[in-house]
């Protein structure tokens, strides 16, 4: 069994704390599981009640006639630790804490809370909270409102899983405005026990769930909601509204729940790697998880758009461009249909707009021949108020046979009056989420595209396996904390993975450097000495040595400001380089973090990156995809393509270069951090050459 099968499917439940005084949560919960005809035996817990709400009411868990499936807590913070054992006692293994006054609040939250986890473990229990709203389950076999929102939900397909329980309140009341139904709401509140990855698990399996919404303050067990996420990716669209974006946001989001709100640039790129589309706001969650519900997935990019007014049209042309979809080229044979079923002022151009006069007729034969044309992967239906010698509810219903019989994509835009004549009934009926506005409903057409795509890469997931080993290279030996890694050592690491380093030596001697200076047109010196670790800053790197008095003078610099900088008794080394010629700087870094382990960044690099900040992040490793996307990702594309003389970078290399460095830093545990910064492309060696490396590692497992 999952985890959340006895919670979100329960065949009897105890209401512990249940209440008859109007206005309080015990009385809330027990009327919200009342109107929605639950089908399993209800069973209140109160000592001062025979009966409440026409139910037979029992003083305590032991005088059940029958073990309940699910236990439901809704008592005072102080009272709940003992009623959660009680539960254990009695057999019972599946419990929801609806009570605040735990981890949220800190100082004597967390050790309640911890009380909890513990009694959980020792009792073999599920636990669902605290802090919680609760849950509900719409599938007709159990009709479980098992929260104590006053608004019942509308049935449909989309799941909606939340960290913050009245947010849950507020969004089915919104939501029971709109075309959006929903199948199962998961409150997860702390998450002391029962994670959203456990909720996942249960989602994964629901046949009643097509579309998955999240709203996420933390992400707890990110490698297990890792594996869940990306096998659900290939077969349903999980979409997250994760909240902390902002530093401000980021403490509320800690405060909230008692939970260390995760980094934003960690974040953003692991929701990538687990094929979740993250939303900006609710009002965007939603009205692609209305799309995804409804319609087919898009086969492509292309859209056509038909309305009855310009600026409509024009509105969502912009939108298409905007938000990476593109305006289809109908072929000529489509224009000349069109043109025989519109007037001469209209446009059988994309977007086809056939002007105020378009009637319920005009709206069938045109979509008709949009639809047949193989350019076309969707259509965003206009209908502006008001249709001549017609109404929006006429439209939809002459549309009938066409939408029954279509496997492209529609998405109408209703910008009228929302009267007995909008026809709301048969939009629904006939699987067409209905919007305000061309650019939310072309926004959500790119989420529809986005999660194609997403689809169609979990579907061919490429595996990378990981052989976690710590490389006597790198071995600290001393046992102290944040030693810098020799850079020799690092260099013979790098050429492990097949990562190129330019040409060079590392030596204390200026005879050494001066003959390897004579093998290379230009050479660069610096400071070769690990405990110098910012060394431009320093002033200990020199370029376009040609000459041998060049190259003495810069010896002598270095060595002058060196040991100026270095402790006692250590003799300042020296590194020599060959000059490569010009190209963008790239860089490649690594950074152990506690929560999510090893995290990789590519950016645009060199002495800049601080101030462009132009990196993408992911969770190491990486398989050739992701390398690729977190490539796309920089802002400064142009650079890449050859930019003021700089050779263009291949792409597929510097692809191969990100996944061989993600391998070697998920490898190698005992790298705190490591920066490849500059890596410069050499179109000579047809590779991105490492042209300064540094690693910090962690402390010493091994015995001295």
């Amino acid at each position: 069994m999952n985890r959340m099968d006895n919670i979100l499917r329960p065949r009897s439940i105890a209401v512990i704390g249940a209440s008859r005084k109007e206005g309080s949560l015990g009385s809330m919960f027990l009327q919200a599981v009342l109107n929605m005809n639950f089908k399993g035996k209800i069973y209140p817990i109160n000592p001062k009640a025979d009966e409440i709400m026409g139910l037979k009411t029992y003083p305590d868990l032991q005088s059940l006639p029958a073990k309940p499936d699910l236990a439901v807590i809704l008592l005072s913070y102080n009272y709940v630790p003992e009623s959660l054992k009680e539960a254990g006692e009695a057999g019972i293994r599946d419990v929801i804490v609806i009570s605040a006054g735990f981890k949220e609040i800190g100082g004597e939250g967390i050790v309640r809370e911890q009380q909890l986890v513990e009694l959980a473990k020792k009792y073999g229990m599920n636990l669902l909270g605290p802090n919680c709203m609760g849950v509900f389950n719409t599938d007709p076999a159990v009709s479980f409102n098992g929260t104590f929102s006053p608004t019942l939900p509308n049935p449909g397909h989309v799941a909606y899983v939340s960290q913050s329980g009245a947010l849950g309140v507020a969004i089915l009341e919104l939501a029971a405005k709109t075309d959006l139904g929903f199948s199962v709401f998961v409150s997860t509140g702390n998450k002391a026990d029962i994670s959203d990855s456990d909720t996942l698990e249960f989602l994964y399996e629901d046949s009643n769930t097509s579309v998955i919404t999240m709203y996420l303050e933390n992400i707890s067990k990110p490698d297990q909601f890792r594996k869940i996420s990306s096998k659900i990716a290939a077969i349903k669209p999980i979409l997250a509204l994760k909240a902390g974006r902002t530093e401000s946001g980021f403490r509320a989001a800690s405060s909230h729940t008692g939970a260390l709100a995760n980094p934003e640039y960690i974040i953003d790129g692991y929701l990538k790697q687990c094929g979740i589309i993250r939303k900006d706001n609710l009002e965007e969650l939603f009205d692609a998880a209305r799309a995804l519900a409804a319609q087919p997935l898009p086969e492509g990019p292309r859209v056509a758009i038909v309305t009855n007014a310009g600026g409509p049209g024009i509105l969502a042309s912009d939108a298409v461009d905007r938000f990476g979809l593109q305006l289809a080229e109908i072929s000529e044979a489509t224009v000349k249909k069109l043109q025989s079923v519109l007037p001469e002022e209209a446009s059988a151009a994309n977007p086809v707009d056939m002007i105020a006069s378009a009637n319920h007729e005009t709206y069938r034969d045109v979509l008709e021949i949009v639809l047949a044309d193989p350019n076309v992967d969707s259509v965003v239906l206009i209908i502006v108020k008001p249709p001549v010698n017609t109404t929006p509810k006429q439209i939809i219903e002459s549309l009938d046979s066409i939408v029954h019989n279509c496997s492209k994509t529609i998405i109408p835009v209703l910008m009228a009056q929302r009267d007995e004549n909008a026809g709301l009934k048969k939009f629904k009926e006939l699987h067409l989420p209905v919007y305000s506005y061309p650019e939310a409903a072309v926004k959500a057409l790119a989420t529809m595209w986005q999660y194609q795509q997403i689809q169609q890469r979990f579907r061919k997931s490429e595996a990378v396996v990981v052989t976690p080993r710590s490389d006597d290279l790198l071995e600290t030996g001393s046992g102290e904390e944040n030693k810098q890694a020799p850079l020799e050592n690092l260099e013979d690491l790098l050429h492990q993975y097949d990562i190129k380093t330019v040409p060079s030596i590392i030596t204390d001697s200026l005879e050494e450097i001066l003959r390897f200076k004579d093998q290379h047109d230009k050479i660069v010196l610096k400071i070769a000495n690990e405990q110098i670790i910012h060394k431009t800053e320093a002033g200990l790197v020199n370029l376009n040595l040609e000459s041998d008095s060049a190259v003495r003078e810069a010896f002598t610099d270095i060595h002058t400001k060196a040991a100026r900088l270095l402790p006692d008794g250590i003799a300042p080394k020296f590194l020599a380089q060959k000059q490569l010629a010009r190209g963008i700087e790239l860089v490649l870094g690594g950074k152990r973090d506690v929560l999510f382990g090893p995290v990789i960044m590519v950016g645009i690099g060199g002495i800049f990156i601080e101030v462009l900040k132009d990196v993408a992040f992911r969770i190491a490793p990486v398989n050739a995809y992701e390398a690729r996307e977190m490539i796309g990702e920089l802002r400064s594309q142009a650079l890449l393509n050859g930019f003021r003389g700089n050779p263009e970078v291949d792409r597929d290399a510097f692809a191969y270069a990100i996944q061989r460095f993600s391998l070697l830093f998920a490898e190698h545990p005992e790298i705190a951090e490591m920066d490849l910064n500059p890596l410069i492309w050499s179109p000579a060696e047809q590779a991105l050459v490492a042209v300064d490396v540094r690693a910090t590692l962690l402390k010493s497992s091994r015995p001295e």
